[in-house]
């Protein structure tokens, strides 16, 4: 369980007693604004969407009356009832009708666009704008009004169906002409209405409200005076009485509108931050006459309440002001308090992180400031503890190193001896010479006086001296390649670090192949660090056994003799960069390995 502070407590206690009153006397002055703006509001939607639903509905009645004249004019029935021998009589019939269709269009709404369609491949209209070349009897309103034989209103869309104009939402009504005497259909009149004027309302804009028009195939019921639009689930979402708000209209209506047929004006998206979460919208509904569609308008409450928002905002300023006087004096209160126990703790914390370079300064003279002085001697002896620690392991770790170098130097010296012996027994005089040439200068290096450390050219002199020699014993089974930038050549780095590297190279990678193998030692600058690389084309290992052994460097055990003298020189690199060195091993099986050493570029001076 967390503990609590003194601090938290006193703020805790200062919240209830203060913080909650002011909340609550918000609230109220919220819902007595609320009562006397809610009546107004309602009144003035309830008024404009009434008088766009009635300026919707004269439209739509009107193209219903000019369509209905129109596919019974006789003219049309005349026109539309003949077959064209040939494009010059559809020509004048088109000019007839469409001189028929133009007169007419001074005696409806500029927004009613008339066209006709004939069955005998006639194309009329009242639009000053060219038809676009397509068969409109292939068309889909064309081929359902064919089917169905009665007028059909079609849903709003984007683009009028005969022409390219700048206006981007239609209402279509489409009539069937059918041959008096015989039934025939001869084709369809069809009114398009430009609804953009009426459902872009600027006002309903400047509330953040949205229009929605639903159409009578979106499981819309009207019973009793009240509208209610239902999910898959037959769940009442939306709408009673009118118009109310919703507590559960934000979380339900995407999926309502997505599983309906609508279209969402101003191509928004519903506001989901506004002073919070908006969790109600108000809802208002009207009904059109002429086809039984539903125009509905939302609109969130945080618009709907814009009055009571603003005297919201004015009352909270207040009272947060007034918390944040009386919270900062009850801050510095409990601060006075608390100050030297946080203190106390903070250096508690610093210490279990490492740090026993920390004191407590505490100034009062009371219970804390005698556990701080407490605090400081025990630090202070367990600093002096560590340190004695510390130099007693690196003191172990050195002879531990000094030992296995120790080891190494006799093998390979025991080795050389004896290639020497039978370089002398086969009168091989030269090549014996060059040997004992290249151990003396093999040893000279290595010892180095005494000193541990040595310059990167000092230490690819090593190198090179005793990959003289182990050319000299495997002959044509080696070669080697060596590569050092003259910028850094002579950054220090402890001695005997790339030896250990090329012996393990020639003893597990080289010797037991066949064809032999080459070595290849590349020492570089790149992106801030020194890059030493020992690679061979030796017989490499599995991806497996390669892991195992990286594994082994980054924990520093050994756990087989093979990987001994890449432990040495990691342990060797840790104790003389730190955390500024690391040593990656990275192999393929039949291909060769490559040892890479990076050391940060600061840490190798000169």
């Amino acid at each position: 369980m967390k503990r609590k502070s003194i601090r938290d407590k006193l703020l805790k206690n200062f919240a209830l007693f203060s913080l909650i009153p002011v909340v609550l006397f918000c609230i109220v002055m919220l819902l007595y604004i609320s009562a006397n703006v809610q009546e107004k509001r309602k009144d003035e939607i309830t008024t404009n969407l009434g008088n766009q639903a009635a300026q919707l509905d004269k439209l739509l009645q009107q193209a219903y009356q000019i369509g209905q004249t129109i596919a019974g004019d006789e003219v049309v029935n005349r026109e539309l009832s003949r077959d064209f021998s040939d494009a010059q009589e559809l020509h004048e019939s088109e000019i007839k009708l469409n001189s028929l269709l133009l007169g007419t269009s001074g005696y409806f709404d500029e927004a009613i666009k008339i066209y006709i369609v004939g069955e005998n491949g006639g194309v009329y209209k009242d639009s000053p704008y060219s038809l676009q070349e397509k068969d409109y009897k292939s068309q889909d309103w064309y081929k359902l009004i064919k089917e169905i034989k009665e007028p059909n209103w079609f849903e709003l869309h984007s683009e009028s169906f005969f022409v390219s104009t700048n206006e981007t939402e239609f209402v279509s009504l489409a009539i069937p002409v059918t041959a008096e005497k015989t039934g025939r259909m001869l084709g369809s009149v069809m009114v398009e209405v430009a609804v953009s004027d009426i459902l872009r309302n600027s006002k309903y804009q400047e509330e953040r409200g949205e229009l929605y028009l639903f159409y009578p195939d979106t499981q819309i019921s009207i019973r009793d005076g009240q509208v209610k639009l239902y999910d898959d689930d037959r769940v009442t979402l939306i709408c009673e009485n009118g118009i109310a708000g919703h507590e559960e209209v934000v979380e339900a209506m995407p999926e309502v509108l997505e599983a309906s047929r609508f279209l969402t004006y101003w191509k928004k998206d519903f506001p989901e931050k506004d002073f919070g979460t908006i969790s109600k919208f108000i809802t208002a509904y009207q009904q059109l006459h002429t086809n039984d569609w539903i125009i509905a308008y939302y609109m969130p409450q945080a618009a709907y309440y814009s009055l009571l928002i603003t005297v919201l905002a004015v009352s909270v300023i207040v009272t947060i002001l007034l918390i944040v006087i009386s919270g900062y004096i009850s801050y510095r209160v409990a601060g006075s308090i608390t100050r030297p126990i946080l203190s106390l703790k903070k250096s508690v914390e610093k210490v279990q992180e490492g740090n026993f370079e920390i004191a407590v300064t505490c100034e009062s003279e009371d219970e804390i400031g005698e556990l701080g002085s407490q605090f400081n001697v025990m630090v202070v002896e367990i600093r002096n503890l560590m340190e004695r620690i510390q130099k007693e392991h690196e003191r172990q770790r050195h002879y531990e190193l000094l030992l296995l170098q120790a080891q190494i130097n006799p093998h390979f010296l025991y080795n050389t001896l004896d290639s020497l012996m039978w370089l002398i027994r086969m009168n091989e005089q030269k090549d014996a010479e060059n040997m004992l040439e290249a151990l003396t200068r093999f040893f000279k290096t290595g010892l180095n006086n005494g000193r541990e450390e040595v310059s990167l050219k000092y230490e690819i002199s090593n190198v090179e001296s005793y990959l003289t020699i182990q050319l000299m014993r495997y002959k044509k089974k080696l070669s080697f390649s060596i590569y050092l930038e003259d910028d850094i050549r002579n950054f220090v780095l402890p001695k005997l670090i790339l030896q250990p590297l090329v012996e393990n190279s020639i003893y597990h990678g080289i010797k037991g192949k066949e064809d032999g193998g080459k070595i290849r030692i590349d020492c570089r600058r790149e992106n801030g660090r020194i890059v030493l690389m020992v690679e061979d084309s030796g017989l490499g290992m599995p991806k497996e056994r390669c892991r195992k052994i990286q594994r082994q460097l980054s924990e520093g055990v050994v756990e087989e003799s093979e990987s001994y003298g890449l432990t040495n020189v990691n342990e060797r690199l840790k104790l003389f960069y730190g955390a500024a060195c690391r040593m990656k091993v990275e192999s393929e099986e039949g291909a060769g390995t490559r040892v890479l050493i990076e050391i940060r570029e600061e840490r190798m001076h000169v």
